[in-house]
């Protein structure tokens, strides 16, 4: 099947936005959120996984025809926007969308906007985490379904369809053996999902915690392959844990599916975490 010329495929990735809702801390006001979001042992660690684990496994990429954009708020500290901006030589997809701070959906339709292109019709917009990565033909599977699903009319310009893959690696960052996990959900996470829709359409797939998206819109699932690495440490602002139930990967296998998967290189991340861990005050 030929490529649809009318669909292009954006990912946003919430990089220490400051939104007014969806933080443990947004009950305690944006000056907190703010403080919190950019204390500069948090940022470190935020950006050591974007440089180590997020940014190589999109270059990686079978189908490089996409755009990431790092939402970010207006008042991230320089230092931290300057280092930002320097990576965009090394990753030419990505762009940055710099914003005040307001609600989740709002900053995300914004996000979306600028990395598409006008004219185009169809966005299939997907959600990555700055910690996270998927695997190396995501985007290419990602847009020869939501192009088939374009293609029998289940998805289009009233009517988005959600796109997820619920197989994938959990990786214990914080435990200092960084043990890897495979695990299938029974529904479609945040990870490695996505939402079909018009270019000028009000949701996304910000829209709905992954939980309840089976219950607002129509969802396209497959569980074959691990298509997401979601990785687990005390900086998450959700409590993540390796679900019950997951298999933990011997460690050739692990490093396999951490180099051959996703793109990655295991050793360079595993010291670069160590650093971190060294670096950390008592």
């Amino acid at each position: 099947m030929g490529r649809r010329p009318d669909n292009q495929v954006i990912g946003v990735c919430r990089f220490s936005y400051p939104a007014t809702a969806g933080f443990r801390l947004s009950s305690k006001g944006t000056d907190k959120v703010i403080e919190t979001l950019y204390a500069p042992e948090r940022m470190r660690y935020r950006f050591t996984c974007f440089e180590q684990i997020c940014l190589p496994s999109l270059a990686a990429q079978t189908d490089r025809d996409f755009r990431l954009v790092a939402l970010v708020g207006d008042m991230m500290p320089i230092r931290w926007r300057r280092r930002l901006k320097s990576l965009r030589a090394t990753y030419p997809f990505l762009e940055i969308c710099a914003m005040e701070p307001v609600g989740p959906l709002q900053a995300t339709r914004r996000a979306f906007r600028v990395g598409g292109d006008e004219g185009v019709p169809y966005v299939t917009g997907f959600r990555i985490d700055d910690d996270d990565a998927v695997a190396v033909d995501y985007v290419e599977r990602l847009r020869d379904t939501a192009d088939r699903l374009l293609d029998i009319g289940w998805a289009d310009a009233e009517t988005p369809a959600v796109i997820g893959y619920q197989t994938g690696l959990y990786w214990a960052l914080d435990d200092p053996a960084l043990p890897l996990y495979r695990y299938s959900e029974t529904r479609p996470l945040g990870q490695a999902s996505a939402m079909v829709t018009a270019f000028d359409f009000q949701h996304n797939i910000y829209r709905w915690n992954h939980a309840h998206l089976l219950a607002n819109a129509r969802c396209w699932t497959d569980p074959r392959d691990d298509m997401f690495l979601r990785t687990l440490h005390g900086g998450n602002d959700s409590t993540r844990t390796a679900p019950k139930g997951a298999s933990r990967l011997a460690p050739a296998m692990a490093d396999e599916a951490l180099s051959q998967r996703f793109g990655l290189a295991p050793k360079a991340v595993r010291q670069a975490i160590a650093r971190l861990t060294r670096a950390a005050p008592e």
